[in-house]
């Protein structure tokens, strides 16, 4: 059984870490409902594991999208300020929190970024709207381009209220220290949708922020005692894998394919996970 228990966790790893890389969730998001849902693992000790994986799945797929110039360095390092601090807060509750609470407000989470983001493409057809920086955003500098390899164009674009992504990143970072996640089902929609950041730099500036919103609230996991050696040694390496394959694939993809997959993949994770949570 312990064999077979290995295989399937590296599949779910590998899958979860290659869509995690592209849409700039972590992993996490898609990881932790699978191990509860298919191998029966306990929230607790597959959140665990997700959380180090995330950290493996940043430091993979970042370094390529940074390698690319997509990402934005000065935003991520900016929301980073939240999201690490809401990643304490949320990780400090964890070993409070029951079971099925957690599983209600990660679906609920999933839930809001498909809904914002499927609202946003419906009105606009586009994957982003270009608007000019904001006086923070302007202040430090916020703005950016890069160049779409899908598109075969150079794309510069403007970071617009910028406070309100800020306060989001930081519920994002509660989200992420309670249940295991990187908090890219939140962040990628606030940057794309909130702040009209590109698809594509969402997701980058997603994975590079991952990686520290993890490291902080991995410590909590560990001194609570919810990371296995068994169950976290194949998720670490499936995930690293797969985000490592994400990440290279992410640039030859256009942004509103990007985002009709990220939207239907929280819908269905998000319903999964509150009808497990009140029950059904």
């Amino acid at each position: 059984m312990q064999p077979l228990f290995t295989l399937y966790a590296l599949t779910i790893a590998l899958g979860s870490g290659f869509l995690g890389a592209l849409l700039g969730l972590g992993g996490g998001v898609i990881m932790v409902p699978l191990m509860v849902f298919l191998l029966g693992v306990p929230i607790h000790l597959a959140s665990g594991a997700s959380i180090l994986a995330v950290v493996a799945t940043s430091s993979a797929s970042a370094s390529v999208y940074v390698r690319d110039e997509i990402t934005n360095m000065r935003l991520g390092m900016f929301l980073e300020l939240a999201t690490t601090l809401g990643a304490l807060t949320g990780a400090s509750f964890v070993a409070m929190a029951a079971e099925s609470l957690l599983k209600t407000v990660f679906g609920m989470s999933l839930i809001y970024g498909s809904v914002v983001m499927w609202y946003q493409l419906r009105n606009t057809r586009r994957s982003w709207v270009n608007k000019p920086n904001d006086w923070l955003a302007e202040r430090l500098s916020l703005d950016g381009s890069y160049y779409d390899e899908a598109r075969g164009e150079q794309i510069s674009y403007g970071v617009t209220r910028t406070l309100g992504t800020f306060g989001v990143s930081y519920v994002a970072g509660i989200i992420s220290g309670l249940l295991g996640i990187g908090g890219g089902g939140i962040k990628v929609p606030a940057m794309n949708v909130v702040s009209s950041v590109p698809m594509k730099v969402a997701v980058a500036t997603s994975n590079f922020m991952i990686g520290v919103t993890a490291a902080a609230s991995a410590l909590v996991y560990i001194r609570h005692g919810f990371c296995d050696g068994f169950i976290t040694a194949p998720v670490v390496l499936g995930t690293l894998a797969g985000s490592y394959m994400g990440a290279r694939t992410t640039g030859r993809l256009r942004g509103v394919f990007l985002k009709r997959v990220f939207i239907v993949v929280l819908l269905l994770l998000g319903l999964r996970m509150i009808a497990s949570g009140v029950g059904f």
